[in-house]
């Protein structure tokens, strides 16, 4: 295997896999008696998004899209998508639908975390050191990203919202575009403050989605099923 193409993968899928561990091992065996989700599923959708961001990669950076596009157009269109996928019949109102938007969403960020990568080792050669601390970030940003959207659009659909946290996600979206103006155009160092930016904003907004959308939501919909459950066992009781 290219060795350029090994350290990209690394750089890209490494965060994808590591971020999606850290938030579904808190839902599945042993945490919890049954899990919250299918380990096929979950999978599958992370393999589909690899494949739709290895399409997205092409059209926004080997099409040489205007900035002012990927920040606007292109975010509203990668949510839309998203949110597609996860509205289908078969998703909707399911508690599972959350997670397997977080696993879609973080196989798109990977693969653009790839896509960027591998261009930068492959035309740039050798790197300094602070050039992987870029690229890394980058590729760790995108999968925070297109994760805690992707889990914020499964939200909408566990809740019947989708077009209400559609906004939400395209928001933070494109707050995240607009913040890394500059990024790879500027002088190394000086690239480093808007990626700072971006970095706060999408970390906060997973942190966010990890810690209180999710558990909330889980909460929600298990106590609404208990209550559902007790009310049957009452009319049979009868």
């Amino acid at each position: 295997m290219d060795l350029t193409f090994l350290t990209a993968g690394i750089i890209g899928v490494g965060p994808a896999m590591a971020l999606m561990y850290w938030v579904l091992r808190d839902y599945t065996l042993p945490k919890v008696e049954k899990a919250f989700f299918d380990d096929r599923r979950v999978f599958f959708m992370l393999a589909m998004g690899l494949i739709i961001g290895a399409i997205l990669y092409f059209f926004e950076f080997e099409l040489g899209v205007a900035f002012i596009l990927y920040a606007l157009l292109f975010a509203v269109a990668e949510e839309l998508m998203k949110l597609m996928i996860l509205n289908f019949p078969k998703f909707q109102r399911r508690l599972d639908t959350q997670f397997y938007g977080l696993s879609l969403g973080l196989g798109i960020g990977g693969a653009l975390g790839v896509g960027y990568a591998f261009y930068y080792l492959a035309t740039l050669g050798s790197l300094a050191p602070l050039d992987y601390v870029l690229l890394i970030t980058l590729a760790a940003d995108l999968c925070l990203l297109h994760g805690s959207t992707g889990a914020t659009l499964g939200a909408g659909v566990v809740k019947g919202l989708p077009f209400s946290y559609f906004s939400q996600a395209a928001l933070v979206h494109i707050a995240f575009n607009l913040s890394i103006v500059g990024v790879g155009a500027l002088p190394l160092e000086l690239s480093m403050v808007p990626l700072a930016i971006g970095t706060v904003i999408v970390a906060y907004y997973f942190w966010y989605v990890k810690t209180r959308m999710i558990p909330n939501l889980v909460e929600t919909e298990v106590k609404r099923f208990e209550t559902k459950a007790t009310k049957v066992a009452k009319k049979v009781a009868k």
